[in-house]
């Protein structure tokens, strides 16, 4: 093998490589369309005359594999390559045809040092080719391991870039080193000893924590993180006394805590980074980028419980506590929980999807076969009644661009969402977003069309157009 002249510090983010050009020819198309993908427009010519094509056409998997070969053969050959963690958001937009000329180019889209491995780090790259009309034909995105070139060198500065590395290692879920050590799921220390369960969503690019509303989890979002990963790397927390998370000490749920089980998820993920928080999650993110300035970059925040100072002050004035109290805490099974659930106000309204996550990560198993809600009816209750700890008048001072959104539908009892205009204008560099047809749990309802307005404005002109945000074909 020869000895490597690519290193990680050779690549930084923003940089575009041209890879050269790629000849099409009818034999090449052919040949392939038979070992790999023999469908009649990409194997015969006479049949594909009259397909909706028009003719022969190249397997979109070949023009991957072209991408690939000149890649390899312009980059990879002359690198210290470690593997690669697959490709993502694969598109063929466009036929391609014998005699086309491919020219293919690679935007380095993020660069990391390994937070636990100090001779790699990672490399996240946009890929396309373009035929010779000025057409894009294929574009990808996807994630390799690239050895650096003084690893002993870089050591301290790699530990340097996680400030929870030893008790942490969250980071290195970002890197796909081999099928054994890339794990889903990361226990994170926040204040008074309590244990959160942090999940990598998946994805790739930037790095976004999702934070849930009160009574729910992580792992809810998992449609909307679907529809996020195409451009981000996504995580979610359990905030203390939900999904999988330890309770909170004493059963104090102030809503300072939550902002602290945001600061030290983030700190674990690495800052900054981009948040979007429902409800009680977009009041937690506004008060931990209070609490530690810069850990956010961007964020998006629909209907954030941040309310004018006294509105909650009144004892027993919180509706919403009373109603948790009534739940219903133990079922025979999930299935009974989903079905359940899928009747009856308020969670019928939430996409399939999105309510069988909730079910999925909600419960946990009795010893007796059955399933009891992973955050208890009283855990709930205590968490409406401690009223969100920021009110409107003390966001002032958090100079990050956000997004405030809110739905039209009002529900009965409170209406978070007639806040969120205020919310918007006393931010230093916020922005209004509603949207018409949905209502306080709008990210679960269409978390299609919440991912399409959130990577529009977390994304802040990066491309945000050509990402597709309904990977599943549905809203």
């Amino acid at each position: 093998m020869p000895e490597p002249t690519l290193f990680f510090e050779d690549f930084t983010a923003g940089d575009v490589i041209e890879l050269g050009a790629y000849e099409m020819t009818e034999a090449e198309i052919i040949d392939f369309g038979r070992r790999f993908d023999p469908q009649y427009f990409h194997t015969d010519p006479q049949a594909a005359a009259v397909s909706p094509f028009g003719g022969l056409i190249a397997s979109g998997w070949h023009t991957c594999s072209a991408w690939a070969r000149l890649w390899i053969d312009a980059v990879m050959s002359r690198a210290d390559g470690r593997g690669s963690g697959g490709m993502a958001e694969i598109r063929w937009l466009e036929p391609v045809r014998p005699g086309d000329s491919l020219t293919a180019t690679v935007e380095i889209l993020d660069a990391r040092p390994s937070a636990r491995h100090a001779d790699r780090g990672t490399l996240f790259i946009g890929c396309t080719m373009t035929n010779q009309h000025g057409q894009v034909v294929f574009t990808a995105r996807g994630r390799g391991l690239i050895g650096r070139r003084h690893p002993a060198q870089n050591a301290s500065e790699v530990t340097a870039t996680t400030e929870v590395e030893t008790a942490n290692p969250v980071s290195d879920a970002t890197e796909a080193e081999s099928s054994d050590e890339v794990r889903d799921s990361f226990e994170v220390e926040s204040s008074d000893g309590v244990r959160l369960n942090l999940r990598r969503m998946g994805g790739s690019g930037p790095d976004l924590l999702v934070c849930h509303a009160t009574g729910f989890h992580g792992l809810a979002y998992r449609p909307l993180a679907q529809c996020l990963a195409g451009r981000f790397t996504v995580w979610a927390l359990d905030f203390r006394g939900h999904g999988s998370s330890d309770p909170a000490p004493d059963g104090n749920y102030a809503w300072s805590g939550m902002g602290a089980d945001v600061a030290a998820c983030a700190a674990a993920i690495g800052t900054p980074l981009r948040g979007f928080g429902h409800s009680m999650g977009g009041a937690a993110l506004l008060l931990a980028e209070r609490t530690r300035p810069g850990s956010f970059e961007r964020l998006f925040l629909y209907e954030p419980i941040v309310l004018p100072r006294g509105f909650f002050d009144a004892p027993g004035s919180n509706p919403l506590a009373a109603g948790a109290r009534n739940r219903r805490e133990v079922f025979s099974s999930r299935a009974e929980a989903l079905a359940r659930y899928s009747s009856r106000s308020p969670l019928a309204v939430m996409r399939a999807d999105a309510l069988s996550a909730y079910v999925e990560g909600g419960f946990v198993d009795l010893p007796d076969g059955r399933v009891r809600l992973a955050c208890a009816a009283e855990t709930e209750a205590r968490t409406f009644e401690a009223g969100g700890g920021m009110a409107t008048e003390e966001v002032s001072d958090i100079d990050v661009p956000a997004t405030v959104a809110a739905g039209t539908e009002v529900g009965a009892g409170v209406n978070p969402g007639a806040f969120a205009p205020a919310i918007a204008e006393t931010l230093p560099r916020g922005r209004f977003r509603s949207f018409e047809s949905l209502g306080h749990f709008g990210p679960l309802e269409a978390p299609g069309v919440m991912a399409a307005a959130a990577l529009a404005d977390l994304l802040a002109g990066q491309e945000a157009e050509r990402v597709d945000p309904f990977p599943l074909g549905i809203p």
